[in-house]
């Protein structure tokens, strides 16, 4: 199925938003407050912002979770899931507006399936070897102590990425510093009285630090003052709206990683727990077969595996080292696209006082043995 252009989706956005707006009034509490700005401000950007491909902002999402980082209410999420996209929404309840009782009052009124993932930024964030097709993050890089952590993380877990984030042409002082890759320390009530904010960058330090953690701008756009801006005063505001894409080689990946994956190693493979999982496009084989290349660390090992709910035949390995495992997808287990696999393995190496991970199977993606890094497909239907 073709996926929507911008605008079309934008005008989906406008309609969904009105939906959510309805729920809210009829959820009023006098225990907490709604989440005050428009999470649906992006949507008035990117239609004159997006270029060539991109404009079909859900193919860049692919079959791939949609991070929402810094979720609020949760608006955008509830939205990317209603055109059925999955979601992992992700924020901290400490800053959260409203202690995340927004989020979880819609999530109930729409019946949600948005995963919330409960996550300090300053922290880390740990996605735990899940790859994103597209990460959200919109009005939260001058919240952080450590916005070149986050935008790192994301850039080995995420294809794409939708951001935004105030940047200023002056300091308070007057000082330029648009051409100067910089960002500005904020003191704790400098900027909306709000102690939360920290690092407003120039519109020079925000490429910079783009480019510094591993992403491409592809698309760039700014709101607000578009002259004199500083970091600070309400009526000096400017915002920078950019779709970057990762230049890393960890996420650009044929297969999307579920849970049960340790971090890559080397830039080439990664370790399983015992039961791990993937996302795969179903493909159009009148034949599908699943084929799975991995490494044994040991044996004798079983892996079975199952394709949404159809569990296939399992397969016995009698020596470490290099095996396939190979078998025929029933046509029934193919109709949901992407597809959700799940591998078991009878045993795994248990975690030592060396390394605390539960160790299943090694799986190589990719090569270096030419020039550009190639991706070796070790899970595919065929």
């Amino acid at each position: 199925m073709k996926s929507p252009d911008i605008r079309d989706l934008a005008s989906a956005a406008v309609l969904f938003q009105k939906r959510l707006d309805q729920i809210k009034r009829a959820n009023h509490s006098s225990e907490f407050g709604w989440y005050p700005y428009d999470s649906f401000r992006v949507f008035s950007v990117l239609p004159s912002m997006l270029r060539e491909d991109r404009r079909e902002l859900l193919n860049l999402a692919g079959p791939a979770p949609v991070l929402d980082i810094g979720c609020g209410d949760g608006d955008l999420s509830f939205f990317f899931e209603s055109v059925g996209c999955c979601v992992i929404a992700i924020d901290n309840w400490n800053p959260n507006f409203n202690g995340t009782r927004g989020f979880r009052s819609l999530h109930t009124a729409l019946s949600s399936n948005v995963e919330f993932q409960m996550s300090d930024l300053d922290a880390g964030l740990d996605l735990r070897g899940r790859t994103a097709g597209l990460a959200l993050s919109l009005g939260v890089l001058y919240h952080l102590k450590n916005p070149f952590a986050l935008l790192e993380t994301l850039a080995h877990h995420a294809r794409h990425c939708l951001l935004s984030t105030r940047i200023a042409q002056l300091t308070p002082r007057g000082t330029p510093i648009a051409d100067e890759p910089v960002a500005y320390l904020l003191n704790a009530f400098e900027a909306n009285n709000d102690a939360s904010n920290y690092w407003v960058f120039s519109e020079a330090g925000l490429r910079r630090i783009l480019d510094r953690t591993g992403w491409d701008l592809c698309d760039y756009a700014t709101t607000g003052v578009q002259n004199g801006s500083n970091p600070s005063q309400n009526d000096r505001d400017q915002r920078a709206f950019c779709l970057i894409r990762s230049k890393l080689p960890d996420p650009w990946l044929d297969v999307d990683l579920d849970t049960g994956w340790h971090a890559m190693e080397n830039g080439s493979w990664r370790w399983t727990e015992r039961v791990f999982g993937v996302r795969l496009n179903r493909g159009a084989s009148a034949t599908p077969r699943l084929k799975f290349r991995f490494h044994a660390p040991a044996g004798p090992i079983r892996i079975h595996a199952t394709v949404a709910a159809e569990r296939l035949p399992p397969c016995d390995y009698d020596s470490p080292g290099e095996h396939v495992y190979e078998q025929t997808i029933p046509p029934s287990a193919l109709t949901n696209d992407p597809v959700i696999i799940r591998f078991e393995l009878d045993k795994a190496l248990a975690p030592t006082a060396a390394d605390r991970r539960e160790l299943g199977v090694q799986v190589v993606f990719w090569s270096y043995d030419d020039p550009t890094p190639r991706s070796l497909r070790p899970i595919a239907i065929t």
